[in-house]
């Protein structure tokens, strides 16, 4: 806004007289700024609301998970040579396991000895092919090559350090090797990449490689060109006194629903136990209990009013709060047919508190869990085409938390009114600049006009002065 220097004339505070009545035409602009301010206050409690319903659905993610009821755990005794888990599937008992040998790699490597392994031997242009099949230990022991495992490297190279490099950039091989330096010469060890009896290999090769011949049934010692460090072999377990192998240490095909990871061969059997587990379904439980009772607690504090101090708070009166706690309650209290004998939160021991919050009784909801027929992972996760309590809460929420939700509706209008509002300060803005104009220009009038008339009363009054006196 312009700004001009006071009446020079008149001696007129235009300033100070056209600030005061300026700040009088100003008044609408601190109501709208209040106004604004309201307005932001409850976008940014619409935003906690929003927050906190969407931690709440998140929460029912737990209870859709309905294998979370019929989990079971798996506990191993000490020194047991296995580690154990086990799903929903497995069925609660006790097993005596005995790790008698683990499932290995073949491992080979050439002599510290023979012309192929010293720093100073040559290598060059060769083939090495690689024969995969079944080792049996024996006695006696045997090799069965399978005719359609074979592979071959065509090898171009000048050291066995090449060739180290060769045989592992090639992922098609089915083996890998590296170099031990044994303080005078370096040895080639290669070794198979899968364990079990039927992941052994046989070498072979032609030109500079021919010197890399070996087959598993063969009886070597260290002064061999090639030599035996560690046979493939299977696992085997004996379970409740039933032997069982497998190619791998992880053994999950023999109990059903059970894993086992066989970490070491044992002299003695160790106890496996399988018993229900309800702590994943109880964890699933209480996060929806805490998130539903966080979200409670934020509508009470956003709804508030305060009658010792005569305070409200952002969204206090707003229907579209009362609306949503309105809901939730209903929502979470009402009753859910066509899944079994639960139909309601309180049957299985969740129930109301006074203030409104939800608590668990733990021991009728542990005697809940531990009945089949109460159907409790059917009543939150759902069965078939019947939605669960996790599900249709979840999707009551989406109405509330989508694009054409409750909430979304509410905060466009606010969006709207703070749009509406800025126009309006806007108009405000330019009449106020014109006001002030016009007021600087009716006071400089005015200043002109009082000086004009100032200047004929100096000059009347000269003259009068001059007129011959009378008498």
């Amino acid at each position: 806004m312009a700004i001009t220097a006071n009446g020079i004339g008149s001696g007129l505070d235009i300033n100070s007289l056209v600030s005061q009545l300026m700040a009088l035409e100003q008044r609408p602009l601190t109501t709208m700024a209040t106004k604004e301010a309201s307005y932001q206050a409850k976008l940014s409690a619409f935003g906690q609301v929003k927050s906190v319903l969407s931690a709440f659905q998140t929460s029912l993610t737990g209870l859709k998970d309905a294998a979370k009821f019929t989990a079971t755990k798996a506990t191993v005794g000490s020194d047991a040579g296995f580690t154990a888990s086990s799903t929903s599937t497995a069925a609660a008992s006790s097993y005596a396991v005995k790790v008698e040998q683990l499932a290995t790699t073949q491992r080979i490597a050439t002599s510290a000895s023979s012309t192929f392994a010293p720093d100073t031997s040559v290598v060059s242009t060769g083939e090495l092919t690689i024969n995969f099949g079944t080792y049996t230990a024996g006695p006696p022991a045997g090799f069965a090559a399978d005719t359609d495992r074979v592979v071959t490297l065509e090898f171009s190279g000048s050291t066995i350090e090449d060739l180290r490099d060769a045989i592992n950039a090639d992922s098609t091989l089915g083996i890998k090797a590296s170099l031990v330096d044994n303080g005078t010469a370096k040895q080639l060890v290669f070794t198979g990449t899968g364990t079990g009896a039927e992941k052994a290999f046989s070498l072979s090769g032609t030109g500079s490689l021919a010197a890399l011949q070996y087959s598993p049934d063969a009886t070597t010692t260290s002064s061999d060109t090639v030599y035996n460090l560690q046979s493939a072999q299977d696992a085997i377990v004996d379970i409740d006194g039933i032997r069982i192998s497998r190619g791998s240490n992880t053994v999950n095909d023999a109990i059903e629903g059970v894993t086992l990871s066989l970490t070491k061969a044992t002299s003695t059997a160790a106890n496996l136990t399988i018993a229900d587990d309800r702590s994943q379904a109880k964890g699933a439980i209480d996060s929806f209990i805490k998130a539903y009772n966080e979200t409670l607690s934020t509508l009470k504090n956003l709804t508030g009013y305060d009658a010792e101090k005569g305070t409200s708070s952002t969204l206090t009166g707003d229907a579209t709060a009362r609306g949503i706690q309105n809901q939730l309650r209903n929502l979470v209290g009402s009753a859910l047919g066509g899944l079994g004998n639960t139909t309601r939160l309180s049957e299985i021991g969740i129930t109301f508190q006074r203030d409104g919050t939800l608590k668990a009784d733990s021991t009728k909801l542990d005697a809940a869990l531990a009945d089949p027929a109460r159907n409790v992972a059917e009543f939150f996760a759902g069965k078939d085409d019947v939605k669960g309590f996790a599900d249709t809460l979840s999707t009551r929420l989406d109405d509330l938390l989508g694009t054409s939700g409750m909430l979304n509706s509410r905060t466009d209008g606010i969006n709207a009114s703070i749009k509406a509002l800025d126009k309006q300060r806007e108009n405000l803005l330019t009449r106020l600049e014109s006001v002030e104009k016009r007021y600087r220009a009716q006071f400089t009038a005015l200043d002109t006009m009082i000086a004009s008339m100032s200047q004929t009363s100096t000059y009347l009054t000269q003259q009068l002065a001059n007129l011959p006196k009378i008498g």
